[in-house]
């Protein structure tokens, strides 16, 4: 077989562990000339670090690549076979000679298999010449390589997601993170919302008032308006109308862009919780879980499944129809007080919590029907 050659100029960095190379390479060079060797049970792949794919998360990152915005900033980490590579530090270039790959992946696994699964699917060739910045390491050893994947990969801190969302204020195209965020904003600014000086906006408490942060309102609000909202904020980048999906009580009211009548939905629903329910939304939330997440997060469950029979096939979104609901959901819990100690504080409970809800609901319109 004959030997591949690539020739890249660098820039080096040295650090404590030692010295590492930073260039750029094409998807198509990667993804023709670097190894993804996994860890598993065989003596050979027991010296690996590579831990297993996420298939979930390399769809997500090959839909990701189509996004007219895509972009890769951070460094994809190679582990370079040694015999492969000649420094040339006069010229502050690398020459990779070799036969099938050049190193393997350290760290990027995921961006390197989204990539993979993406460029299979593009029809005119052009994601191959998707430049990514790599980082190139050199004579490694597998203890060097364990320390490397395993820093990486457990010294990151995780960003809040009322932060996360919060961000999206800043976009100006138009996507349902974004809405949730103006959603979360106005109902938690305006004096007689439910939710005023309630959220704990980029997840700081700044009032006593505050129960639920910015993040989880938003997070159970999504639920009800996308099912997949990176591809909807890329459909929105491209000019192109969202799918609808007649399951998701907000869609059609995102796709029409009536963000206004769905905060004003979620006015009137939670002003008719607070007002049926008023110890444990008003006068002493912080006994009760109605206002923290297993609360809110059993409250848009409730919202969901009601939708579709007790509010869109009756065109009837006023406070006053909450207002009878909010009383059958009272009724379903037969006195039992909303608390972590009756129903937990997990999505277990937020679960149990919905379905007693529902009960109530259900119970008096069976009794209807029988009437």
């Amino acid at each position: 077989m004959a030997k591949k050659k690539i020739v890249v100029p660098y820039l080096s960095v040295t650090q404590p562990i030692g010295t590492f190379y930073l260039a750029t390479l094409t998807a198509g060079e990667l993804l023709d000339n670097v190894d993804i060797l996994r860890r598993g049970l065989t003596l050979e792949e027991q010296q690996n670090v590579q831990r297993n794919l996420n298939d979930k998360r390399q769809r997500e990152i090959a839909q990701y690549v189509s996004d007219p915005d895509a972009t890769f900033p951070t460094s994809i980490i190679v582990s370079v076979y040694e015999e492969s590579v000649t420094v040339d530090e006069i010229n502050k270039k690398l020459t990779f000679e070799f036969e099938d790959k050049l190193g393997e992946v350290l760290d990027g696994q995921h961006r390197f298999e989204g990539l993979r699964l993406a460029v299979s699917e593009d029809s005119n060739g052009s994601l191959r010449n998707f430049e990514l910045p790599i980082v190139f390491m050199i004579e490694l050893s597998p203890d060097d390589k364990a320390y490397v994947f395993s820093v990486i990969n457990s010294k990151q801190t995780q960003v809040p997601s009322s932060l996360i969302f919060d961000l999206f204020g800043l976009q100006t195209s138009r996507n349902p993170k974004k809405t949730c965020h103006e959603i979360a904003q106005t109902l938690n600014s305006k004096k007689g919302s439910p939710f005023y000086r309630g959220l704990k906006m980029l997840g700081n408490k700044h009032y006593d008032t505050e129960y639920l942060t910015q993040g989880s309102f938003a997070k159970y609000l999504l639920k009800l308006i996308s099912k997949t909202p990176d591809e909807d904020a890329r459909m929105e980048k491209l000019k192109k109308l969202p799918l609808p999906d007649p399951s998701l009580p907000f869609r059609q009211l995102y796709i029409n862009k009536e963000d206004p009548v769905i905060a004003k939905v979620m006015e009137n629903y939670f002003g008719a919780i607070a007002e049926i329910f008023p110890e444990e939304w008003t006068n002493n939330p912080k006994k009760y879980l109605l206002r923290k997440t297993a609360g809110y997060s059993a409250l848009i469950t409730v919202l969901n499944e009601i939708w579709k029979d007790e509010i869109a096939a009756k065109n009837n979104a006023k406070r006053e129809t909450f207002l009878i609901l909010a009383q059958k959901m009272k009724d379903g819990l037969k006195g039992k007080p909303i608390t972590s100690q009756n129903y937990g504080s997990s999505e277990q409970g937020a679960k149990a919590l919905a379905e007693a809800f529902l009960s109530g609901i259900k119970h008096s319109s069976a009794a209807n029907k029988m009437g």
